[in-house]
């Protein structure tokens, strides 16, 4: 078309309108053809690179030296969050059971807890790791315990300490203490420590039977004070009134802050608790009436009735065995068992034990009082007839008296378990008549036996002719046999057999080869019994050999320790 003149009009409006737009080098986008997209030509122009012009960025300025990042140490697990982590299940569901799933008090007492456990001294943090890897550390031949009022034994709590180089005399290293403050507490943790003597301080129970949250965590304060001002056991008083809930709460409370401290209390077996789920450590049997009544009837039968049926308890179950209890004799006997096999009956049985022990029965040289509820109160020593034969000068009687209270003993350390003597037994204290001037407590016949100890009298017994060195030294003798003899190990065998004589009572204990036969005369005659255990024997106490246990002679109230390697 270039070799044409043309001229708007005369060419079609659409070529005339490509022309121009070529000839003016413009952009025209041509219309799509259908079936095929036309290239897109740009104008010259608009090919042109148009350069981009970057500002610089401000230099930074120069960084701050900084210190070296220190490496995330994870922190590491105190032994209170390894046992936590293990009974802490249990733990919630027992406390919002017994406190209606109060979880702000939830969240205080694992707070109160681990508290505890930060404010617990080193000392006993290791005395703890240790017990721990021997859960059965107290159950043991060598303990030896002594039930002991720091008022009327040392003056008051805080003079404790000065005395314990007697106690350690008496072979004494488990000390129960009442009315221990925590001041008091604190003097005299350390003291006992030094000499290898496990302290057991008291504290009441009863305020957990119908407890509030708040009301429970101010307990909780107060045991853990007691755990970490040092003490071993505590032992609950008003034990028997709680719930197995409540208990099982207080042992798991300890087994996380204070696993090396150990539970006491007085009440029935079912506070041992399950194997899986234990409750107390150490339970004191409440009455030890059958062994006073067979003293006083010499007839050993009810005696070995209630021996077989604790032989047949669990071996793990750790008693604490006492001669009579802290408020005196209350006769809680079997009378069922009586009626059947002996006909007494309840009412003139109680009625003969309470004057034969209270010296009104003809005949007996017993001395005791009754108390308001109707218990026989008095001294081991005055109600084997100790006080009655010092006070007449009469050596036989005495002699004899003094073998009633070595028979008591000794049936005592014969027993498994842990043996717990009342402070003043071991040197034959007699009963205190002198409360009777008191205005306030002269009409509490139990005061008998709560006299002040006669530190007067406890130096005789260096006096090797004194009746208080006889008693001393007697039992002295017979627990250095217990503690080193296998045969008393918590884990033997126990049972009793007919020794041929009703007065005569007949215990078999066997351990790891070693078996023990021991007999015990409740008579004031001289018998003779017999074992059916064959094989020689040595005689432990009073030493002897002997070939055959088919005829041993006892003398009154006598007793004999036979050993068979």
């Amino acid at each position: 078309m270039s070799d044409r003149s043309y001229h708007k009009g005369t060419v079609p409006c659409r070529t005339w309108r490509m022309l121009q737009a070529m000839e003016e080098d413009q952009y025209l986008k041509r219309p799509a053809v259908p079936g095929r997209r036309p290239p897109i030509v740009l104008p010259e122009a608009l090919r042109k690179k148009v350069p981009v012009v970057v500002e610089a960025a401000p230099a930074a300025p120069a960084a701050a030296p900084t210190a070296p990042v220190a490496p995330v140490v994870p922190k590491k697990e105190s032994p209170f969050d390894l046992r936590l982590a293990g009974r802490k299940a249990e733990l919630e569901r027992l406390y919002r059971t017994l406190f209606q799933g109060d979880l702000a008090a939830w969240d205080k007492l694992l707070t109160l807890l681990e508290e505890g456990y930060g404010a617990r001294p080193a000392a006993l943090k290791q005395l703890d790791e240790r017990r721990a890897s021997d859960p059965r550390w107290y159950a043991c031949r060598e303990l030896l315990a002594m039930d002991v009022d720091p008022a009327t034994f040392a003056g008051c709590p805080e003079a404790m300490a000065e005395r314990l180089d007697y106690l350690t005399e008496c072979g004494v290293n488990f000390l129960f203490v009442s009315g221990c403050a925590r001041e008091a507490l604190a003097a005299l943790a350390q003291p006992c420590r030094e000499r290898d003597i496990l302290l057991c301080v008291n504290l009441c129970a009863g305020e957990l039977t119908h407890p509030a949250a708040d009301s429970f965590h101010s307990w909780v304060e107060k045991l853990l004070d007691r755990a970490n001002g040092g003490a071993d056991a505590l032992c609950l008083r008003g034990l028997r009134h709680l719930s197995a809930d409540m208990v099982r709460l207080v042992r798991l409370i300890c087994e996380l802050v204070c696993p090396g401290m150990l539970l006491a209390g007085q009440a029935g077996a079912q506070f041992f608790g399950a194997q899986d789920k234990p409750l107390c450590h150490l339970l004191c049997r409440e009455e030890n009436d059958t062994l006073w009544h067979t003293l006083a009837t010499g007839d050993a039968s009810l005696l070995r009735h209630e021996t077989d049926l604790a032989c047949g308890q669990p071996k793990e179950q750790v008693w604490l065995n006492r001669l009579r209890g802290e408020n005196g004799l209350g006769w809680a006997l079997d009378y069922g068992w009586l009626m059947e096999h002996t006909g007494a009956t309840q009412d003139g049985h109680r009625q003969y034990l309470t004057d034969f022990f209270t010296g009104k029965f003809p005949g007996s040289d017993c001395r005791a009082e009754l108390c308001k509820e109707g218990r026989v109160c008095g001294t081991t020593a005055s109600l084997c007839g100790v006080e009655a034969a010092d006070y007449e000068r009469d050596h036989t009687k005495l002699d004899q008296a003094i073998a009633r209270d070595q028979l008591l003993h000794a049936w005592l350390l014969t027993q498994s378990g842990l043996p717990v003597l009342r402070s003043g037994d071991e040197i034959g204290q007699l009963n205190d008549y002198a409360f009777r001037q008191d205005s306030a407590n002269g009409d509490d016949a139990r005061n008998l036996f709560r006299g002040p100890f006669p530190w007067d009298q406890a130096e005789t017994r260096k006096n090797g002719d004194s009746r208080q060195a006889k008693q001393f030294h007697g039992l002295r003798r017979l627990e250095q046999l217990r503690a080193s003899e296998p045969a008393f190990d918590p884990r033997a065998d126990v049972w009793t057999f007919d020794t041929g004589n009703p007065h005569v009572l007949g215990l078999g204990r066997w351990y790891e080869g070693r078996k023990l036969v021991a007999l015990f005369n409740f008579s004031g005659q001289f018998v003779a019994a017999s074992s059916p255990e064959s094989g020689a024997f040595e005689e432990l106490v009073y030493g002897g050999h002997y070939d055959q246990l088919s005829h041993v002679e006892l003398y009154p109230y006598g007793f004999v320790w036979l050993l068979q390697h």
